[in-house]
């Protein structure tokens, strides 16, 4: 991400970061080696590190706690994305073909599982049982947000608040624990621990509702995956969900959201419907009102370097376009 280079420190405490995780991830067994380095080659932006990171900086920032704590919980997203492609049959991410679409189903669940111990493994090294329940409850929640989709899949009836609770359970809960550990293992006040607990939320939130917009206006080969891809598998996003409850483009979304073989015209009707509807910028208001709270909580933090890097960080959430 451009902001790395703007502040140099954050670039190379994140390079350890990646260090770290190449060093953990490793295997005595061919097959696991060969997956692990294909999936670290994708890359990533390691924003959920670079919250725990720029968090812990409130406080007293000791860097060999940090960034194996920083690493496990990269490590435990990249679980969750290898397991969310088997449950989605996604043939690529990052515009690289997924674990699943290279070495099959069964190799990447045990990849995914691999990758969870892994985390597991350094968590227990860095940080508090107290820090180590609440990133188990994280995973719970997250698996709990990844099973409710997947039973809510092709449900026309969704609304906007199961959504909201679906990307709360799913995306905003492990960028809020971030932000919070960091803060908690910096020894943070808990004024200042409260206030970067919420910025990680809603900044996860909006990334997520920013990441179903791209899935209509971002171009395939920036966004690294075939477009409508949620729609495609009856995943429906917010502009989906908005454009179904407005009375003038209900009938016509739901004839596509209930149609069995989608066409790719009928994929670009549905994106055309999305903006006619104004489903697009609805999403995109409410995810500004989630950019203006982590603004309203930024300005109540501590007068701290850490602070202008989380409020560029926020201006390239706006202007994310992958």
């Amino acid at each position: 991400m451009l902001i790395w280079k703007r502040h140099v420190d954050i670039y190379d405490e994140l390079a350890l970061v990646d260090t770290c995780i190449r060093s953990s991830l490793k295997s005595n067994l061919h097959i696991l080696n060969d997956t692990l380095s294909d999936l670290l080659a994708t890359g990533g932006k390691r924003l959920r590190p670079a919250l725990v990171l720029l968090s812990a900086q409130f406080g007293r920032y000791d860097r060999d706690k940090l960034v194996p704590l920083a690493s496990a919980i990269e490590i435990m997203h990249m679980a969750t994305l290898v397991h969310d492609d088997v449950i989605d049959d996604a043939r690529l991410r990052r515009g690289r073909p997924t674990t699943r679409s290279r070495f099959g189903n069964n190799v990447a669940v045990f990849t995914g599982d691999f990758l969870f111990t892994k985390a597991f493994t350094l968590i227990t090294q860095s940080t508090t049982p107290e820090n180590m329940h609440l990133l188990a409850l994280a995973i719970k929640a997250i698996c709990e947000g990844e099973i409710e989709q997947y039973e809510s899949r092709f449900r026309s009836s969704v609304s906007i608040r199961h959504y909201l609770k679906r990307i709360a359970r799913k995306t905003a809960i492990l960028f809020e624990l971030s932000s919070y550990v960091g803060a908690v293992e910096a020894g943070c006040s808990k004024q200042t621990s409260r206030l970067l607990r919420k910025l990680g939320f809603d900044f996860g939130m909006a990334f997520q509702i920013t990441d179903d917009i791209l899935d209509f206006t971002g171009q395939q080969a920036v966004v690294g995956k075939p477009l409508c891809s949620d729609f495609r598998q009856g995943v429906y996003t917010l502009p989906v969900i908005y454009t179904a409850r407005d009375p003038r483009y209900s009938e016509q979304m739901r004839a596509y959201m209930v149609k069995d073989d989608l066409t790719e015209e009928d994929i670009a009707g549905v994106g055309r419907l999305v903006e006619q509807s104004g489903g697009l910028e609805y999403a995109k208001n409410l995810a500004m009102t989630y950019v203006g709270r982590c603004r309203s909580y930024l300005d109540q933090l501590p007068d701290k370097p850490a602070k202008g890097a989380l409020s560029e960080l926020l201006e390239e959430l706006v202007e994310r376009k992958y």
